[in-house]
């Protein structure tokens, strides 16, 4: 632990401030995800009604008024947002517009890496009833929410697709008008962004979980008789949580999921007990990569780190106790040919 001891902080490598700046920078255009993001969507449905009052008495002053003020408003609604630049960029793609439709889709993306449906990659861990807790990873097609079994059981082994959503707000569009540069709505019909209402928490669960409203997309869930026998499809719910959290229901049989990000230790124990071989990393590491590397080189070197990791665990767990050189995950290795390691 000397090495540890005193430590000074590392200056921030130019591409990792811009690319934080970035973040900062889009992130700011869009309210975050929870009650301001459901008081924003109230204040759009008044300000509807206000344009709606103005057209009908012939108002016209108010009717530019309530107009303006709708626009301002729905720019900070990332999903909104999201839907009506994907509708601009294939109107201009459709129409030979081919530089308008970069840009729409360039402001869709912004508003998309703002959305938390949309940022589930990677391992969750969830209860799977008497099978226990189970392994999924989560990955996307498009706009399509894809989630396989890492850890499996009798019914739906590992490495099969547990459950699946169609996230794309496109398949709920009824009425947009023509998506132009800095201009939304040319109407007072708001598109219809869920084919699902949202759940409404009570109270309590709202103070728990620090929304009051729970966005829900129709998904499918696959089920199978022992053995991956007649598996098939059935309606299911994918329920957004936050980053952190979500949950899938199976809706004919009344089967709820409830998804947490798994700790690395849990992780690597429960692909260790359910036999699933570690993927090795073919290059050899003689030192770790400096922060001004690019990201895939880091991500690399993050898993040969926790392979080493769990080489050392199998070669010193005796199903008992582990020796003195670990402690249940204590540390991560960073390098093959010593004992050195980095604690968490």
């Amino acid at each position: 632990m000397r090495e540890f001891v005193n430590l000074e902080p590392l200056d921030q490598p130019d591409i990792r401030r811009r690319r934080l700046e970035e973040y900062d920078r889009v992130r700011s255009q869009f309210v975050s995800f929870g009650n301001p993001l459901w008081d924003l969507r109230v204040m759009m449905d008044d300000l509807c009604v206000k344009l709606l009052d103005a057209i009908t008495n012939g108002h016209e002053a108010k009717e530019e008024d309530a107009r303006e003020q709708l626009r301002q408003v729905e720019r900070k609604d990332p999903e909104l947002v999201y839907l009506l630049e994907l509708a601009g960029a294939e109107t201009a793609m459709n129409e030979g517009r081919t530089e308008e439709a970069r840009e729409h889709s360039e402001r869709a993306a912004e508003a998309r890496s703002c959305l938390p449906q949309f940022n589930l990659e990677g391992l969750w861990v969830g209860k799977y009833g008497s099978y226990g807790y189970e392994l999924v990873n989560v990955t996307y097609i498009g706009d399509t929410l894809i989630a396989t079994k890492v850890t499996g059981d009798q019914n739906v082994p590992r490495g099969e697709v547990t459950f699946q959503a169609n996230l794309s707000p496109l398949q709920y569009l009824k009425r947009v008008s023509k998506a132009k540069t800095g201009e939304f709505h040319d109407s007072i019909l708001k598109p219809q962004l869920h084919s699902l209402q949202p759940i409404e928490l009570t109270d309590k669960a709202a103070q728990k979980w620090g929304t009051r409203q729970l966005p829900r997309y129709k998904g499918l869930g696959q089920v199978a008789e022992e053995g991956f026998v007649n598996n098939q499809w059935m309606d299911g719910q994918l329920i957004i949580i936050g980053e952190d959290y979500f949950s899938f229901a199976w809706t004919p049989i009344q089967q709820q999921i409830f998804f947490g990000r798994p700790s690395p230790e849990l992780a690597l124990r429960m692909l260790r007990e359910s036999g699933v071989s570690p993927l090795r990393s073919a290059k050899p590491w003689m030192a770790p990569p400096s922060l001004d590397d690019d990201i895939q080189t880091q991500m690399d070197f993050v898993t040969r780190c926790f392979e080493k990791t769990d080489e050392v665990y199998e070669e010193n767990y005796d199903g008992e106790e582990v020796s003195t050189k670990i402690n249940g995950y204590g540390c991560i290795f960073h390098d093959e040919s010593s004992d050195e390691c980095y604690f968490e």
